[in-house]
């Protein structure tokens, strides 16, 4: 079973690296840091009031 790759930002230069979730020993290609995370969402949710 082949799993898609999940997109991450480098949390040092904000570059955007796709990666599987069973690599191991990822690090951006740009700066070589090893600290990612995972962005926000663009859209939004509508909640109905209460």
């Amino acid at each position: 079973m082949v799993q898609e790759p999940v997109e991450y930002k480098c949390a040092v230069c904000g570059s955007f690296e796709s990666f599987r979730p069973a690599t191991n020993g990822m690090h951006c290609k740009k700066c070589g840091a090893r600290i990612f995370v995972k962005p926000r969402r663009t859209s939004y949710k509508e909640l109905d009031a209460i």
